[in-house]
């Protein structure tokens, strides 16, 4: 399996001052960890990580490391565990990588992706979807993309449960209480004329907060 390929450098200065420099031009300080590995410094061009977040995998695309002008160092396969990005601009300003191999086993979590066209939105319902993304544990190999859901045989108050899912192969779930995953219903009822004119009329209370794991992926510089 061929993985997108970053290039890193080893870093010898650490600290808020060099981050800083390093952030005006153009790099960003990262840091590489794993089992049987000592943390390592690194500089990174946001850039290349961000391009690779892109793909169908996006924050849990799997990278190969890349040793920039030290031919000594073997290069790694690594997953970026963590990131921070700007608080204004969105542009990635940290990441941590994980150092794994093919067959290490990883948790993470990976989005639910509704499939068809279900029986009840055929009478007018809606599918709902309360759980948008799912924990789960699989050998590197096997991340999913996304774990797609059939609705398409359910019916006005039917769903699917998070302990009925179909799995990839490797793939199994880790969860504490079995919660729906998806859910056909029918709307509430339209409110009167009267009442949906004021209501249009009011004035909003702020937006809702993005639901947990929903959040973009950086932008680079």
């Amino acid at each position: 399996m061929e993985y997108p390929v970053v290039s890193v450098r080893r870093r010898d200065v650490t600290g808020k001052g060099a981050a800083r420099k390093l952030r005006a031009l153009g790099y960003i300080p990262a840091v590489l960890y794993g089992r049987g590995l000592d943390s390592t410094p690194l500089v990174v061009n946001p850039r290349e990580v961000v391009g690779a977040f892109r793909g169908e995998r996006g924050v849990n695309t799997v990278l190969q490391l890349k040793f920039a002008g030290d031919e000594a160092a073997e290069g790694c396969l690594a997953l970026v565990r963590e990131y921070t990005t700007h608080p204004l601009r969105r542009t990635l300003q940290h990441c941590d990588f994980l150092k794994v191999g093919e067959d290490t086993e990883v948790t993470l979590e990976v989005p639910i992706r509704i499939v068809g066209k279900s029986e009840g939105e055929k009478l007018g319902a809606k599918v709902g979807n309360p759980l948008a993304r799912v924990r789960v544990k699989c050998k590197v190999r096997d991340i999913p993309a996304a774990i797609d859901v059939d609705v398409t045989p359910l019916g006005v108050g039917d769903g699917v449960m998070l302990s009925e899912l179909a799995l990839p192969a490797g793939v199994r779930t880790i969860y504490t209480k079995d919660v729906p995953v998806v859910l056909v219903r029918m709307g509430r009822a339209e409110k009167e004329p009267e009442a949906a004119a004021a209501a249009e009329g009011a004035p909003a209370e702020g937006e809702a907060p993005e639901a947990e794991g929903a959040t973009p992926a950086p932008e680079g510089k």
